[in-house]
């Protein structure tokens, strides 16, 4: 079997959900004996959009990394029209063209996925959100695999969006209620689809300890990691903490690890941002928490939870989040709140109550093992390319449909 991952950022400097699962899915899918290359560009960030990696290719991890130049893109115009679509407001269909067009363009990524359609069996893009995927899927709709991470957002009711799902051939979801969530907007029918999640190794065995010393922390530890970003739930997250060592007159250190824009506020008592962490790092930082918050309401998997459990550590989740609530739930590994009120008695029984905190993150770290070690999920991925793998002699150019979306997409970069 030949696969291709088509995804915007690639390799394992790049922070994100989606970029991690993809890399994860690759690297195992190709130790398990299938041919596997991913098509991705040139940019390390998804701001910028950048060319800062070399053109070409390069075998990572036993993966053939082709990589593409992202073409010049009107950023001013995208950010606008991205901000108005993320508050809700209606937009004509021209803009979801153009928004979608100048997220991230390019020209010989496409061209190699017409001319190289035939090498493979199923070709899966992922995330949805970028133009990668939706200018992408109409390109080999007939082996095209969407795998969306999807969440209940404006950007999800988008015509564009709706047409890529329209076009897939099949789709990998990482939860049942993001399949739930795609099933109800989209009406998938009877296309292959499944549940695959990502796959986790033992962790690295490491010293909470000595990484509590290294960094100067003393007492109770609530982590958040990830992108530091408004939409991740991250201020939400700082004031519900300085409220509670306010209210609680608790000597409790929110501890911030990752990249993004979101700082606390100067002065802020109790908060220590770590920046970026080094995977060994990382997983000290997992162990020594006393306990991991995901306030973040889309969440189409959430890593977090399942690295936290793995190093035994309970979590907290925020409850207007259906996926994270469901793996806590169903996990039996921590718990959830909606408000400031909620956090506060969530985070106080965790707090004063060890032998509950040390049986959650037990019962967590039993679910990941059980659901998402990568034997398990290398075989829930195979089956879905299976069904969804095109028959030979399909169709040896792009549909008529595809033909028209790509001349919609070049009108809009050029409107």
């Amino acid at each position: 079997m030949n696969v291709a991952f088509v995804v915007p950022r690639y390799g394992p400097e790049v922070v994100g959900g989606a970029e991690s699962l993809v890399r994860g899915l690759a690297e195992h899918l190709a130790a398990d004996g299938a041919g596997v290359d991913v098509l991705t560009t040139c940019a390390r960030d998804h701001l910028s959009w950048k060319n800062v990696l070399r053109p070409g290719v390069s075998v990572e991890r036993g993966v053939a990394v082709r990589r593409f130049p992202v073409h010049a893109r009107d950023g001013r115009r995208h950010g606008w029209l991205h901000q108005r679509i993320q508050r809700g407001g209606r937009v004509p269909v021209e803009d979801e063209l153009r928004w979608a067009a100048e997220s991230v363009w390019s020209e010989e990524l496409f061209a190699h996925l017409v001319r190289h359609r035939a090498a493979y069996d199923a070709v899966c893009f992922a995330p949805y959100l970028y133009g990668t995927t939706l200018w992408g899927v109409p390109l080999v709709s007939e082996r095209a695999v969407l795998v969306p991470c999807l969440h209940d957002e404006p950007f999800a009711q988008l015509t564009v969006v709706r047409a890529a799902f329209e076009a897939a051939r099949g789709f990998i979801f990482n939860a049942p209620p993001e399949a739930a969530l795609a099933e109800k907007l989209y009406g998938l029918g009877d296309r292959p689809a499944g549940v695959v999640g990502l796959g986790f190794d033992p962790p690295p065995r490491t010293d909470p300890g000595a990484f509590r010393r290294r960094h100067g922390l003393e007492g109770p530890i609530v982590l958040y990691l990830g992108r530091k970003e408004t939409g991740k739930n991250v201020p939400l997250l700082i004031q519900y903490v300085g409220r509670y060592r306010e209210t609680h007159r608790a000597h409790v250190t929110l501890v911030l690890a990752g990249d993004g824009p979101v700082t606390a506020p100067r002065g802020a008592a109790g908060v220590r941002d770590l920046g970026y962490l080094e995977p060994l790092e990382k997983a000290a930082a997992y162990a020594a928490a006393t306990v991991v918050c995901q306030p973040s309401v889309n969440e189409s998997f959430s890593i977090v939870l399942m690295e936290a459990w793995l190093a035994g550590t309970p979590v907290l989740v925020h409850a207007g989040c259906p996926v994270t609530t469901y793996h806590t739930t169903r996990a039996d590994g921590g718990l959830a709140f909606s408000d400031y009120y909620e956090f506060a008695e969530a985070l106080t029984l965790l707090l004063e109550n060890e032998a509950r905190r040390r049986r959650l993150g037990l019962q967590g770290r039993v679910y990941v093992e059980r659901e998402y070690a990568w034997p398990a999920v290398t075989a829930r991925l195979r089956d879905v390319l299976r069904r969804v793998a095109a028959p030979a002699g399909g169709p040896a150019g792009p549909s008529a449909s595809a033909r028209a979306t790509a001349e919609a997409a070049s009108s809009a970069r050029h409107a």
